[in-house]
């Protein structure tokens, strides 16, 4: 079996194992190989009344090959052949034209390749030492395989082909027609069969053997170079940015066609149209969240020059979209589209491993201004960290101009309920991206703090919170309160950040003095007091209050006691700052919100 299934694979794994055959083939040394005279040796062991005897003796070694028994030993110096099919050992008296014989003695050795007329020659070599290895012998090998391509015949073990391919599932075997029967080696056996039967069960074998190959060869060429998948991924990213308009439009175009074609078109002609390329932006986003939640893939997709592009997909700017065109709010939601997936991209390359952190605050604006077609290059640092947080305080503004021309809704009157929704979508994706970015990297929290993140962060969750939806747009209004539950949940993580890995944050009590203070203040640094303070505030611990009591009939059942269990663990984790910022109303904060949230789940009979 092992013969037949070489052939199958690449010379390079072919050598290889042959390397590792000749690592394992050492013998003793010979000085324990020669033995002065012959020995008999009779070890009488009593066993269930058995008597073994082992005898062993060394050979009188001639000019001609000696076939050596189990138990043969063999004076040093003799020219060995191994039979490495068989594994019978042979040795004579070197001849005096042997090259080297004085230190090193050869011994040929065929073994058969597949049952293939034309062996594989391999060479035992047996140095001073007395150690053996086996090696090809490539010149012998060369010579035989010119001098007999051209006379070459196949002859295949089709029972060890057999005896494969059985071992595959069924379903694999369906496509070929099922596996033969195998037929029977017994010379008295009524399942024996005639010449003209062996010789039909050896053509479907050999059938079945070649339509596996070329099964296995096709899986083979198919692996994907995912280099160069990065590269193609990376170009159309770049492609779009490049010419946002005229690629959403043929986004659109290609959308609207295929919706006029899914009643006339089967699956297969579907997958067969859409070939799997990521030929839009979309696709070779949604390719790339999958390939980058690897942590070598996100690595190379770094280091082939990806990120800032797919940074760069962040900046509202960039997205243009034709307001004359019919298709206007289609093309708005769907660049809301392309930037969720670009954040939640984001998101899963960063949250992979410690060293990726740093990526959130590298700066990008070179390829911003280069895209922007603005050679001036401004001071200010354009990063992830800062494009994400800049979702949130872009619609706080959008809200203060509704709220000033009379308008509560965030969307404003003239947004489709489309337009909406792919806006909730695309602040659940940046709350996923920012988080993964924050989490477990107090250098990012401390920037986040610097340019008032928590506030912008709250301030949008509440003002969402209080948008008046009506009775067609519940699946808005459990969009955000999915929003709010996963703010709050970060603000929870970064709070317990600082509690669980203190060592990593700057420190103060009130044992430091004001000039240390007045340096960290003048230098911009945050200490952990201060994170702590800026996700406990006033606003934040209502916010973790309020998310005890969701709206069930809202976001139903399921979601609501996702929503209370989340709330609870923000109020356990941000509970001793809310306290102290009550004064003395302190040791009452939550304490009735909490008592409320278990008696309903003892009701319900949750066991808790």
């Amino acid at each position: 079996m092992i013969s037949s299934m070489m052939s199958t694979l690449p010379p390079s794994i072919i050598t290889s194992r042959k390397r590792r055959r000749q690592r394992r083939l050492l013998l003793l040394p010979s000085s324990l190989l020669v033995l002065s005279l012959s020995v008999t040796i009779c070890l009488f062991l009593s066993c269930s009344g058995l008597l073994l005897q082992i005898s062993a003796k060394e050979i009188t070694a001639t000019s001609e090959w000696q076939l050596l028994g189990e138990n043969d030993t063999i004076p040093a110096g003799l020219h060995v052949r191994v039979d490495l099919s068989t594994g019978e050992k042979w040795a004579k008296l070197p001849n005096d034209d042997d090259a080297e014989a004085d230190e090193k003695i050869k011994a040929a050795a065929v073994e058969d390749e597949g049952g293939s007329s034309s062996p594989v020659v391999n060479v035992a070599t047996m140095d001073a030492s007395g150690a053996l290895t086996i090696v090809p012998d490539y010149d012998n090998n060369d010579t035989n395989n010119d001098s007999s391509d051209d006379s070459r015949t196949t002859k295949r073990d089709y029972t060890m082909m057999h005896r494969v391919m059985s071992q595959l599932p069924p379903e694999e075997l369906e496509p070929f027609g099922g596996l033969p029967a195998l037929p029977s080696s017994s010379s008295n056996s009524s399942t024996k069969l005639t010449a003209k039967e062996k010789q039909e069960f050896e053509a479907k074998m050999e059938l079945l053997w070649q339509k596996r190959q070329e099964e296995l060869k096709k899986l083979e060429d198919s692996i994907a170079d995912l280099p160069k998948m990065l590269k193609e991924r990376i170009g159309t990213i770049k492609g779009y940015l490049m010419d946002s308009n005229a690629k959403l439009m043929e986004i659109l175009e290609e959308r609207h066609n295929d919706d006029d074609d899914d009643d006339d078109q089967d699956e297969e002609d579907y997958d067969d149209d859409d070939d799997g390329k990521a030929n839009n932006v979309v696709k070779a986003l949604r390719d790339l969240e999958f390939l980058l939640s690897d942590v070598d893939m996100a690595r190379d997709f770094h280091t082939l020059g990806g990120w800032p592009y797919l940074i760069a997909l962040l900046d509202e700017t960039l997205h243009d979209v034709n307001n004359d065109d019919d298709r206007t709010a289609a093309a708005a939601a769907l660049v809301d589209e392309v930037r969720a997936l670009a954040a939640t991209t984001i998101g899963t390359a960063v949250g992979n491993l410690g060293e990726f952190r740093p990526w959130a605050l590298e700066d990008v604006s070179s390829t911003i201004h280069e895209l922007r077609n603005n050679t001036m290059v401004g001071d200010e640092k354009v990063t992830a960290l800062s494009l994400l947080t800049q979702v949130f305080k872009q619609e706080l503004d959008q809200r203060t101009e509704a709220m000033a021309g009379g308008t509560m809704a965030v969307e404003g009157p003239s947004n489709t309920i489309a337009k909406a929704k792919s806006r909730a979508t695309y602040k659940l994706r940046a709350i996923y991206g920012l988080g993964s970015l924050l989490r477990g990297n107090p250098t990012a929290q401390q920037m986040f703090i610097s340019n008032n993140g928590p506030e912008l962060l709250v301030r949008n969750v509440l003002g969402t919170l209080s948008n008046v939806r009506g009775p067609t747009e519940i699946s808005l209004s459990r969009l955000d309160y999915k929003f709010a539950s996963k703010v709050l949940a970060l603000g929870e993580d970064i709070v317990m950040d600082v509690v669980l890995h203190d060592q990593d944050y700057v420190q103060t009590d009130e044992s430091t003095s004001d000039g240390i203070k007045d340096k960290y203040a003048a230098e911009g640094v945050v200490t952990a007091n201060q994170l702590v303070a800026s996700f406990t505030t006033e606003q934040w611990c209502d916010l973790s209050l309020r998310m005890l009591s969701p709206p069930t009939e809202v976001v139903g059942e399921t979601i609501s006691r996702g929503i209370k269990e989340r709330a609870l663990g923000a109020v356990r984790a941000m509970a001793p700052s809310c306290q102290l910022n009550q004064g003395d109303r302190g040791d009452s904060w939550g304490v009735e919100e909490v008592k409320r949230v278990r008696a309903e789940w003892n009701r319900e009979g949750s066991g808790d």
